[in-house]
């Protein structure tokens, strides 16, 4: 992997020297790459208990998995990066009451699609919320990638969400890309021109791109953030940034129970549980 990425690295900037339209190209299809993950043997019984269903998309499907009670709350469990709904089986035993629907995010799972986006993922959400067209206010519960792609699916649409979870979110979606260019080491002539190539992509600036700019647009009662302050994948200022912008939000802090991890942590599934 470490060969991998020094190659890449050099390769990337002298390519943005005499084939800049290409090292853009390829930069963006190296970040959009989702690595294919065998669903880890503690998220199988998800789908062994769950009730699938697809959606028509243009392109693959979205798969999507129910549980519980038909005529309880509905409550949308929204995943992670390289993740899949399998990350929420620990909460499963305690929604039995609630109508709960999830979802596989374009290119994950077993999805055959190699290839996604924050703006693919949110559109597939929106797909999701359109195809059940709920009447009355409804819960998300969302990990990491999750929390974006909720916050930017729900500010294009009228529906209102009750209690929204956001598990180590996100803030700053350029801040993703100079994670991304640290890792890789690329240099700034090509972070301009992935940040440009993103743009015509999405219609949007990326420096502009921003959680708590979609979430002012969204109708939700509550928000409840819990991140991990040692956090190494998301920082923990993002969810400090979103508790500061709305009022009705609750931070609660935890201590070295990872990114992932938090997901089958007993201490954060009673948070979730009594929010």
């Amino acid at each position: 992997m470490k060969y991998i990425i020094l190659l890449n690295r050099y390769l990337l900037n002298i390519t943005s020297f005499v084939a800049p339209n290409y090292a853009a190209k390829k930069v963006v299809s190296i970040f959009s790459k989702v690595r294919i993950k065998a669903i880890r043997e503690k998220e199988k019984s998800f789908f062994d208990k769950a009730t699938k269903f697809e959606i028509e998309r243009k392109g693959e499907n979205i798969s999507c998995y129910e549980l519980g009670n038909p005529e309880g709350k509905l409550l949308f469990l929204v995943h992670g990066w390289e993740s899949n709904p399998g990350c929420f089986t620990q909460f499963l035993p305690h929604l039995k009451n609630y109508r709960v629907i999830a979802f596989a995010l374009p290119a994950h799972a077993q999805n055959k699609e190699t290839h996604t986006n924050l703006y693919k993922c949110k559109d597939a959400f929106k797909m999701v919320l359109n195809h059940f067209k709920p009447t009355g206010p409804f819960h998300v519960v969302a990990h990491s990638l999750g929390s974006s792609v909720t916050a930017f699916a729900l500010s294009e649409t009228e529906y209102k969400a009750d209690k929204l979870v956001f598990l180590s979110a996100n803030n700053h979606i350029v801040q993703v890309f100079k994670d991304f260019q640290k890792l890789v080491g690329f240099n700034n002539r090509v972070f301009r021109l992935l940040e440009k190539r993103i743009e015509k992509m999405v219609g949007d600036k990326l420096s502009e791109m921003k959680v708590e700019d979609r979430l002012e647009q969204v109708q939700f009662n509550e928000l409840l953030l819990i991140h991990d302050k040692n956090d190494k994948i998301i920082r923990f200022k993002n969810s400090e940034e979103l508790h500061a912008k709305f009022p009705n939000s609750k931070l609660i802090p935890f201590h070295n129970i990872g990114h992932y991890r938090m997901l089958w942590n007993e201490e954060v599934l009673a948070e979730v549980l009594n929010f």
